[in-house]
């Protein structure tokens, strides 16, 4: 560089001492200081989304929890309502298989009673 262009070089510089310009230590220093509060940032960050994740599982679980208590319920009731419906039908089966037992019963009872008379009007016919 020539004479000249270092003295416009100077001209443009602003006017500050020598404790104003940056050594490699001082930059070292800053660096060092930066990637700590860096570091920091991505710890409070990560610190920030775990209390951020446990509250929303907590949350999540809690609803999942109030959601199957409320199909058990559910269940419950449709459950006991087939069964009632069940047992209703059963009762009625019941019936109808005592009635058509009794009118089985006495159709038979009919059945022998006529078989009898036959029997007993041939054996006088004898």
């Amino acid at each position: 560089m020539s004479d000249d262009s270092a003295a416009v070089l100077m001209r443009l510089l602003p006017p500050v001492g020598w404790n104003d310009f940056a050594t490699k230590q001082d930059l070292e220093v800053l660096g060092d200081f930066m990637q700590l509060g860096f570091n920091n940032s991505m710890l409070e960050m990560r610190n920030e989304m775990r209390k951020e994740f446990v509250d929303e599982t907590g949350i999540l679980r809690k609803e999942m929890y109030r959601e199957f208590a409320s199909l058990q319920k559910e269940m419950r009731l449709e459950f006991a309502a087939v069964r009632s419906e069940m047992h209703e039908g059963f009762l009625d089966l019941h019936k109808e298989l005592n009635h058509q037992t009794h009118r089985m019963f006495m159709g038979m009872l009919g059945i022998n009673t006529l078989l009898m008379s036959v029997a007993i009007a041939a054996l006088k016919l004898l």
